[in-house]
């Protein structure tokens, strides 16, 4: 059997605490395992193996999710296989501060844009916990019509923080309009996660739940100008919260790690493998 080997460049997008560490950390624990079934299986020990190492350890023991620093290079690689064909997914060690950078200043590193020139895919963490919606404008005046009442002698303006006080949808639109000016080829792919899916309750399809959302992403997406496929996930890579110890308990009691994953597109079938998110970017 021949074996073909492919080069795919992905890289991972999303503000600060979008989830994309915890993500990485479960990915790597799932790789190493054979908990579960897998679209994608580890090919053989990545070059960077003792920091997939330590993301799997703070994952499995649900520890805080501390991002070490890759040391011998500025991009992470790990290869993996699906049937005859392998592939080297390479990522560059980008934190959300990276993305928070380019929505305020509109500016990325040469070193990323070159990245960027070259990547097949991106991913897209939002972390669905941690949403800024638009206030109407009865909601906006009932909190500032009150301070203009008490006090209209000695009226004084919050200062703008681009970040801060911009809507969750806004800045996601605008970073992945910037992302996409920079990708090459006809055909760009995207993948959005909604992390902490554990937290929603109802169960809606999670391109349901960004139509209720976030409808200016929704309109976005939908009208594919900038990304050809795009393709939604609700992902809990972690399985709950570490904020609250019955919760952490109840994880660390799981006999297998792999199981505490919840992977969804249509909001009520569930699998663990988040490599069918990976597997969305690569050519069969």
């Amino acid at each position: 059997m021949t074996i073909k080997k492919q080069e795919t460049k992905i890289i991972f997008c999303g503000l600060p605490s979008s989830g994309k560490t915890t993500f990485l950390g479960a990915l790597s624990y799932l790789a190493a395992n054979d908990e579960v079934g897998k679209e994608l299986e580890l090919a053989g020990l990545p070059t960077e193996r003792h920091f997939f190492n330590e993301l799997a350890h703070q994952w499995v023991c649900c520890e805080p999710m501390l991002r070490t620093k890759v040391s011998s290079s500025e991009k992470i690689e790990m290869t993996l296989k699906k049937n005859d064909q392998h592939f080297l997914i390479e990522m560059p060690d980008l934190s959300g501060e990276t993305w928070d950078e380019l929505w305020i200043e509109h500016e990325l590193d040469t070193n990323i844009v070159s990245f960027l020139n070259e990547t097949s895919g991106i991913v897209f963490f939002i972390h669905v916990d941690k949403l800024k919606v638009p206030m109407s404008i009865c909601d906006e005046t009932s909190i500032v019509q009150p301070k203009i009442s008490d006090n209209t002698d000695n009226i004084q303006l919050e200062k703008w923080n681009p970040t801060e006080h911009s809507t969750t949808q806004s800045i996601v639109v605008d970073l992945l309009s910037k992302i996409a000016s920079q990708l090459k080829g006809v055909n760009k792919q995207l993948v959005v996660v909604l992390s902490a899916w554990d937290t929603i309750s109802d169960s809606p399809s999670p391109i349901s739940f960004i139509e209720k959302e976030l409808p200016l992403l929704y309109q976005y997406l939908d009208c594919k100008f900038d990304y050809e496929q795009v393709d939604i996930f609700g992902v809990s890579a972690q399985g709950g919260s570490l904020d609250q110890q019955a919760q952490k308990d109840m994880l660390l009691d799981e006999d297998e790690p792999s199981q505490r994953i919840k992977v969804t597109k249509n909001g009520t079938e569930y699998s663990q493998d988040l490599t069918q998110i990976l597997s969305c970017l690569v050519d069969e």
